[in-house]
């Protein structure tokens, strides 16, 4: 190169890598960087620059080289921030790797490196996921013991939670509870109550749902419509199916 980069030039190289799915790329020129030695060409890594690999790496499901990076990271004495901690908790949840996702929940606690709403949430959702509800109740319960307050996404991952295990009636019981917090319920809060109740063959419930959601003026997507229109024709209610669509 005619002009000798520095720390920011190679940090928005390698955002504009991995923001084109180029992660791979990413990881390679640093690590072409790291063997040519990084800082005798005067460049000094940061926190940023790694959390941007570390972020593209976890998206793309290359979890392994994400935690090897971030302990080449502490080994240059650069410590992870909150940041660094999402991407990783959530390359290991989106990998089915909740235990691994959970001690780095911990690990931050004994760091002292505050959660924020996205970590809660990110861990909810993925337990949810795994149908470990009780898992899912416990971040949620240290998620207000720490004074951070759920949002409307962090609701509705709890909500598909319980739905998954047919427990529609809690499940409205969240809902109530998020609205009752002054949250407003969106599009997919709607959907996972609807679809929970069709689920459970509570076709007249669901029915109630989905004129609930036209008084809050939401529209109806093609989730919405999905899940009615299926669950109406499973019982034989065929002219309904087609009326709803009118």
């Amino acid at each position: 190169m005619g002009h000798q980069p520095d720390t920011i030039t190679l940090t928005t190289l390698m955002k504009g890598l991995c923001h084109n799915k180029m992660v791979g790329e990413a990881l390679s020129f640093h690590d072409e960087l790291v063997a040519k030695g990084i800082e005798r060409q005067g460049i000094k890594p940061d926190i940023v620059m790694y959390n941007t690999i570390i972020d593209g790496l976890c998206k793309d499901g290359l979890i392994t080289e994400a935690r090897d990076l971030c302990s080449e990271m502490i080994e240059l004495g650069i410590s992870p921030d909150i940041f660094t901690y999402n991407s990783l908790i959530h390359g290991f949840c989106s990998m089915g790797g909740w235990k691994e996702a959970y001690e780095l929940l911990n690990e931050m606690f004994r760091k002292d490196i505050n959660p924020n709403v996205y970590t809660f949430t990110i861990l909810v959702d993925a337990f949810c996921k795994e149908g470990r509800i009780i898992e899912a109740q416990a971040v949620f319960a240290t998620m207000m013991k720490c004074d951070k307050k759920p949002d409307v996404v962090t609701f509705n991952a709890l909500m598909d939670g319980y739905c998954l295990r047919n427990n529609v009636n809690v499940s409205r019981e969240v809902f109530n509870k998020m609205v009752k917090n002054g949250l407003a319920p969106d599009v997919i809060s709607y959907n996972v109550l609807i679809n929970g109740h069709c689920k459970n063959k509570m076709i007249d419930e669901a029915i109630d749902i989905f004129k609930e959601m036209h008084r809050r003026n939401l529209v109806p997507n093609t989730i919405t419509y999905t899940s009615l229109i299926d669950a109406l024709c499973k019982s034989g209610k065929i002219s309904q199916a087609q009326n709803s669509l009118a």
